[in-house]
């Protein structure tokens, strides 16, 4: 046999494979059985929930899911957002603006070292998806699932002094979190973002004029503090609606806090 026939009959073999190869998905965190499962062709998210027996009362508000083909679309989402950072803080420094040139500089950083997941946004309480099993999507091999433990507290930040990690309360509201936390001069005074653990993002006032009654953080949320509206619509009217969007697809840590 010459060589040519041995590397098409090579060929073949890898591409049948491939073609043929179980699927494989991980499922992480709070779970009898933590790992990578190989899963049946088709098999329904709300079949495997019931096969792994997730507890119900379990912190499934902060469960996600993870998907490779998602990822094309997410790391152009990232792009976008370190692309008008980096405009900003041009045009900033052209205007002598120091301080809204490094607060760009200082998100774009925080962007930077943010991975790219993939991340699903999906309701997985364990209950209603077995319920509805039948009718719950399909999983595709590469898939990622994480239960997380129920953290104890909630994060601020954006265009902050610091980061800040502060201890969950139940019913408090965004804006009282927000105010534990020192905003930069180039932070909206009005708005912030509010990003659940369930990756679910709503924009709310924080200013006595605009400040209402909303749905409290949960534990593990995320508060965003924006960059002012009235100095950046005009050169990037998206960017802080964007950046919310890419923080939002930071799955909850599968270990325990």
């Amino acid at each position: 046999m010459n060589r040519s026939r041995i590397g098409l009959l090579m060929m073949v073999l890898v591409l049948s494979s491939a073609v043929f190869a179980t699927p494989r998905i991980e499922v992480l965190g709070e779970v009898p059985s933590p790992g990578e499962k190989e899963i049946a062709e088709g098999l329904r998210l709300g079949d495997l929930v019931g096969q792994l027996r997730i507890d119900p009362l379990g912190f499934w508000l902060g469960a996600s899911w993870q998907r490779e083909s998602l990822k094309r679309d997410q790391q152009r989402l990232k792009a976008g957002v370190l692309f008008d950072l980096i405009q900003l803080r041009r045009l900033a420094l052209l205007q002598n603006e120091p301080g809204l040139a490094n607060a760009a500089q200082h998100l774009n950083e925080q962007v930077s070292r943010l991975p790219v997941t993939g991340r699903r946004i999906y309701r997985l309480d364990p209950l209603a998806l077995e319920l509805t099993a039948a009718h719950s999507p399909k999983l595709e091999s590469g898939d990622r699932l994480i239960f997380p433990a129920r953290p104890g507290s909630i994060r601020v930040v954006g265009v902050v002094s610091n980061d800040c990690t502060l201890p969950f309360v139940p019913l408090q509201q965004a804006y009282q979190y927000a105010q534990q936390c020192p905003a930069l001069a180039e932070a909206d005074p009005d708005y912030l973002y509010l990003i659940q653990p369930d990756g679910q993002v709503s924009r709310l006032g924080i200013a006595l004029w605009n400040r209402v009654q909303a749905s409290p953080p949960a534990p593990g949320a995320v508060l965003l503090i924006p960059l002012d509206a009235t100095r950046v619509d005009a050169i990037a009217p998206d960017l802080n609606r964007e950046l919310a969007s890419f923080i939002a697809t930071q799955p909850l840590s599968p270990e325990s806090p």
